[in-house]
């Protein structure tokens, strides 16, 4: 009686074995920059840096995020961002700006920023794959001049495009739409600048 517990361990570590063989494979995806159209705009001003993107709780988190249906959420337990989201959609909309504003004109995320720059910060209110096949994003973003409490433009966004029913196709679908977000700052960040002349 005393040595039936040792016996268990090797059944128990087969179990485990097994269990773990079985389980799905994890797949990581990752938000990727979109070319703009015509090369950047013909604009000057100071630089501009985003210097922050948030996101609510919902999607601050490793797995992909779905809509179902109102009031539902589905997280996926094999599909999941290779780094933190907010992170992410920082680099793409910065790399996607400066597609589309004159060379030198964004600062990386990471880098010193002259006195003279102004900041960028956005709020995502809505950014997931829904139910009916598309992804939705909603957001707010407030262009600053030196200090967050000098803010010198505010402008709100309603996005949609059509996704695939799949954790790459969805990617995909919100890397297109940062894009389009990329697509309207643009501009806005260029006739503030004149407008402030």
């Amino acid at each position: 009686m005393t040595h039936r517990p040792h016996r268990l361990i090797p059944l128990l570590a087969a179990l485990t074995v097994t269990a773990c063989a079985s389980s799905p494979p994890t797949h990581y995806y990752a938000l990727e920059p979109v070319a703009a159209d015509g090369g950047p705009r013909q604009v000057t001003g100071t630089p501009v840096k985003i210097d922050a993107v948030h996101i609510p709780p919902a999607l601050d988190r490793s797995s992909m995020l779905r809509g179902e249906s109102a009031n539902r959420l589905d997280i996926s337990s094999q599909d999941e961002w290779a780094g933190d989201l907010g992170e992410m959609i920082r680099r793409v909309l910065t790399q996607d700006l400066a597609e589309r504003l004159p060379s030198g004109m964004v600062i990386a995320p990471h880098s010193p920023a002259p006195a003279d720059a102004r900041g960028i910060v956005v709020d995502i209110l809505t950014f997931q794959p829904q139910g009916a096949g598309e992804v939705t994003l909603d957001a707010a973003w407030t262009l600053l001049q030196g200090t967050q409490s000098n803010p010198v433009l505010r402008r709100s966004v309603h996005l949609t495009t059509s996704a695939s029913a799949s954790a790459r196709g969805e990617a995909a679908a919100m890397s297109t739409l940062l894009g389009e977000l990329a697509d309207r700052m643009a501009p806005a960040i260029g006739a503030s600048h004149s407008a402030r002349r």
